[in-house]
């Protein structure tokens, strides 16, 4: 007998506010217009008026204020960069929504040499530190924290 039989799995994390097979197909977020059909959100150009509406899972979760990622920057750089860096974090916005309408940014928050960001989903928090981090170099920290799906996503630059 080769191998063994006992091999460990990661479970795979369950989003409990993307419940697909509760909705009606195609349906439409009364909100923010965004259509399910075919088992994938996606952003149509025109809604027929009779579609079944629904509540899409990045709504309900700025309605509930529960967010999926954040990012924190911080250091002295920041304050001769915070329009620069904002722009940044609205680009990766708008070209991550395009394809995944359920990417979104739930609130930015600017304090003195600090700014938050809270997304819909960890995808968007990484890929807006990445991409800060890319445009201004600093120190990039990345973490997931275990059994969850959720990432905390730090940068920091003090020049």
């Amino acid at each position: 007998m080769s191998g063994r039989k006992d091999k460990l799995f990661k479970d795979y994390l369950h989003d409990p506010y993307f419940i697909k097979e509760k909705y009606s197909e195609p349906s439409v977020c009364e909100r923010c217009g965004v259509v399910f059909a075919d088992g994938i959100f996606t952003w149509v150009k025109s809604i027929p008026k009779d579609f079944p509406k629904m509540i899409c899972p990045a709504c309900k979760r700025i309605e509930d204020r529960f967010e999926g990622g954040i990012v924190l920057l911080s250091g002295k750089f920041l304050n001769g960069h915070k329009e620069e860096i904002i722009n940044i974090v609205k680009n990766v916005e708008a070209y991550k929504i395009e394809k995944r309408p359920l990417e979104r940014i739930m609130s930015i928050v600017e304090n003195d040499s600090k700014i938050e960001i809270k997304t819909t989903y960890e995808h968007l928090a990484r890929r807006i530190g990445e991409a800060i981090n890319s445009a201004f170099k600093g120190e990039l920290k990345i973490s997931y924290p275990d059994g969850e799906k959720y990432v905390r996503v730090g940068w920091f630059r003090d020049e």
